[in-house]
């Protein structure tokens, strides 16, 4: 009774602050207390480019490794983290995305470094293929939150938290505590391999890493790739 009794006060307030322009104490007080997911504002970081206020804002629901819906969102936020820098021929900054940010991806998938540095030096990485697709980078940002928001809404972790942006009834948009049902799930669900030790996922001898997909199910198989690689 307590913890609703909270949940309903945090939401009130939420309310306020909304309602009066205090948009950045909203969101650090729905990522403080972790109890409700401004889902408008994720896709406006996203789409956008903020990747890291994107990032810190979800890192207050779940973190990285927690499921695989969480290691698929961080990882699309990283890779166009990654593909931005490129495409504004920020070299430095690409490499340093990804050796420091997209490393945590090689258990699952061990080539993603090796093409990182392939599309890095490239002098239109668009004719990378699998990229040929990628056009504007708001519009492909646009067009992947679709698929983000699949993996947002499916998260067991932000279940019953999830707030959207919702005609009212003058005609503008408010924000609102609604929950929809998760998409359905594929018959076969796949399970998030554990990383492998460091030495064995760097012997050639040792097994590979079972394979994740990232947003999609497809071809029987499962692989951490960005999308257009599959």
């Amino acid at each position: 009774m307590a913890a609703n009794s909270n949940r309903a006060a945090i939401y009130s307030v939420l309310q306020y602050l909304d309602r009066h322009n205090l948009g950045e104490a909203a969101r650090t007080l729905e990522r403080e207390s972790g109890l409700f997911f401004c889902l408008p504002y994720f896709e406006e970081c996203f789409i956008h480019g903020a990747f890291d206020e994107a990032e810190e804002y979800l890192n207050g629901f779940t973190t990285v490794h927690d499921n695989m819906y969480s290691t698929n969102v961080v990882f699309v936020l990283r890779w166009h983290k990654f593909l931005e820098a490129v495409d504004e021929n920020n070299r430095d900054e690409a490499h340093a995305i990804l050796h420091e940010e997209l490393t945590t991806f090689l258990p699952y998938n061990p080539n993603l470094i090796e093409r990182g540095t392939e599309i890095m030096n490239l002098e239109n990485f668009r004719t990378y293929e699998g990229l040929q697709e990628y056009g504007e980078p708001v519009m492909a940002r646009t067009s992947e939150m679709m698929d983000v928001r699949i993996c947002l809404e499916a998260n067991p972790l932000l279940t019953g938290k999830i707030r959207y942006r919702i005609p009212n009834a003058n005609g503008g948009h408010a924000l609102a505590d609604l929950v929809l049902p998760p998409p359905p799930l594929p018959s076969v669900m796949p399970v998030l391999p554990p990383p492998l030790p460091a030495a064995q996922a760097a012997s050639p001898a040792g097994p590979e890493p079972l394979p994740l997909i990232v947003l999609r199910y497809g071809r029987g198989h499962f692989m951490l790739v960005p999308r257009g690689f599959i």
